[in-house]
């Protein structure tokens, strides 16, 4: 194989490699766009419950902050009030007395009486209700924290896989990132080879058919010389001269004139 086949052959074979590496690129750009979007999607959900965790936070914290207040009243309401028995027993005194103030006879100042101790029961009747109410919303507001406090720590798992497969995503863009750099660097180098190759074997085959026109008008030359001398001895004997010898010989005096 001369020089000129094995450049031709080299460039064919670096423009192939070429052609590989560009689609070796293309299949990887490909997947970086894929992995790209993936991770947006990801980010944007993980960021989203982060957003309502933060929320759901708030809200507990109000729920209990508001829940330690009350439990604070409902001390201070009790340690007046008394005992939760003795709102019951209050209330179950206050109805009968209510009861026998409107259905037994009674003088004014009896009656005055009673109304003063109903009075006084109703003071201690309302205190238990309002402890009641009170003892119910502290109750609805602990329990809604709770609730509130399960859903974050759910969410916030759902959030933290997000964030590690987030990771491990980044992880492999990274990875798909550098192979990217690589193909491309490689694709470089391949090119550079290609034009390298392109130009020695452009500059042999100029350089070949440089030769080869030369060596043709020396053979050219030789032949017409050769000619030229046939003819000249051929006169010289008297011998019949040939066309082609007759040519080259016109053309030299032609020349020469």
């Amino acid at each position: 194989m001369t020089n000129i086949d094995a450049l031709a052959d080299e460039r064919d074979s670096l423009r192939l490699e070429e052609r590989e590496i560009i689609d070796q690129i293309r299949e990887t750009r490909a997947k970086l766009a894929k992995m790209r979007t993936e991770l947006q999607s990801i980010r944007k959900n993980r960021d989203e419950l982060n957003e309502t965790v933060r929320a759901l936070k708030k809200d507990r914290d109000e729920l209990r902050t508001a829940a330690k207040l009350g439990i604070t009243t409902l001390k201070g309401l009790r340690k007046v009030s008394g005992r939760t028995f003795e709102g019951v027993r209050a209330e179950h005194e206050m109805a009968q007395l209510e009861w026998k103030i409107q259905t037994a006879p009674m003088g004014k100042e009896e009656e005055k009486q009673f109304m003063a101790k109903v009075k006084m029961l109703e003071t201690k009747v309302g205190s238990y209700k309002r402890i009641q109410r009170l003892s119910q919303e502290v109750d609805r507001e602990r329990n809604e924290a709770d609730e509130l406090h399960g859903r974050v720590q759910q969410l916030a798992e759902t959030s933290q896989k997000h964030h590690e497969e987030i990771l491990s995503l980044g992880e492999k863009f990274h990875e798909l990132r550098q192979k990217l750099d690589d193909q491309e660097k490689r694709l470089g180098e391949v090119r550079g080879r290609a034009r390298e190759a392109t130009q020695k074997y452009f500059s042999i085959v100029t350089m070949t058919r440089e030769a080869d026109r030369i060596a043709q008008a020396e053979r050219q030359k030789a032949h017409k010389e050769g000619l030229k001398e046939s003819a000249k001895k051929k006169l010289s004997k008297g011998e019949k001269v040939s066309l082609h010898e007759l040519g080259a010989l016109l053309e030299e005096e032609g020349t020469e004139k």
